[in-house]
């Protein structure tokens, strides 16, 4: 869901829900599957917020809306949207977040390590997450929202996020089709790696202005997921640095055990890469990922050391 784009407007008198007395509606923000967004201003406190209506008042999609408020609550990281109220107010749920002004990612165009810098904090939230045992599952430039003066991002909308402790056994299928992981198309168990993937997929369509797996249908679009490697990045967009691309192309490995082991080290890779040390980072070719897919045991294969000369 797209939250905090200044161009998506509405005329008061035609917004499409009512709030409680303390809320001033002033327009839409953005709409998903669930839910409406709406920019209101809390006149007892004097300060904007998002307030986010539930379309759907049946009870799975009540607790659905209600999980992800707790979710949202429970997390409480600085680079995760911030949640201030959970309520009904005339026979509908809404969550009260907080609103951001520089709309989402999806509209944002920042150059690369400008991406990178942004995206910072973004890859520490999911970290946050996965350490509650919380996987997101919906990654994708909708979903960070940005701050207008420093272009900060915030990750928001959990709605389909699953916990995994105690989880056994294969996921119901959720989230964006073009942003899935390889896993998460197949309704397989998934965990970190599938938010990596997810990552790896925003990064390079920030980055080129293009997916990296399409298809004229969505079982086009799947299969390519499942099978077909990406262009390089530096073929569609040659301000791309070297070692980004390496970085975007591991997230975006096929096997889970061959992106990166966690957020940490990919937050360790960005943190290399915006200080322009040199990085160790492993990359397998594809026929050494086909040879590996035979043959688990055998040995990573690494590449040398890379220089900053080799950022550019």
């Amino acid at each position: 869901m797209e939250v905090g784009d200044p161009a998506l407007t509405s005329p008061s008198h035609q917004l499409p829900f009512e709030a409680p007395a303390k809320y001033q509606l002033q327009r839409v923000l953005g709409a998903g599957g669930m839910g409406t967004v709406l920019l209101a201003r809390d006149r007892h406190l004097g300060r904007l917020v998002a307030l986010k209506f539930l379309r759907d008042s049946g009870p799975w999609f009540f607790e659905r809306f209600r999980r992800e408020a707790r979710r949202l609550a429970q997390l409480a990281h600085p680079s995760i949207v911030a949640v201030h109220e959970f309520d009904v107010h005339a026979g509908r749920a809404y969550l009260a977040m907080e609103y951001l002004d520089g709309g989402s990612l999806a509209t944002a165009r920042l150059e690369p390590l400008a991406l990178v810098r942004s995206l910072r904090g973004v890859v520490d939230a999911l970290g946050h997450a996965h350490g509650l045992g919380i996987v997101h599952r919906d990654i994708k430039p909708e979903n960070v929202l940005l701050e207008r003066r420093n272009a900060r991002a915030r990750l928001g909308d959990f709605g389909v996020a699953i916990e995994t402790r105690g989880r056994r056994g294969p996921c119901p299928v959720g989230g964006t089709p073009l942003t899935m992981s390889p896993e998460q198309t197949r309704g397989e168990s998934v965990g970190p790696a599938s938010d990596l993937f997810s990552l790896g997929v925003t990064l390079y369509r920030q980055l080129t202005g293009v997916w990296p797996f399409r298809g004229r249908t969505l079982a086009d679009v799947l299969h390519a997921i499942q099978h077909d490697s990406p262009r390089p990045l530096r073929a569609l967009e040659p301000r791309v640095p070297r070692e980004l691309e390496r970085i975007v192309l591991r997230c975006l490995a096929k096997e889970p055990a061959e992106r990166f082991a966690s957020m940490a080290e990919l937050g360790s890779a960005f943190d290399h890469l915006l200080e322009r040390r040199p990085l160790l980072v492993r990359l397998r070719s594809h026929l050494d990922r086909l040879r590996r897919r035979r043959d688990r045991s055998g040995p990573l294969i690494h590449r040398p050391l890379i220089h900053p000369e080799d950022l550019s």
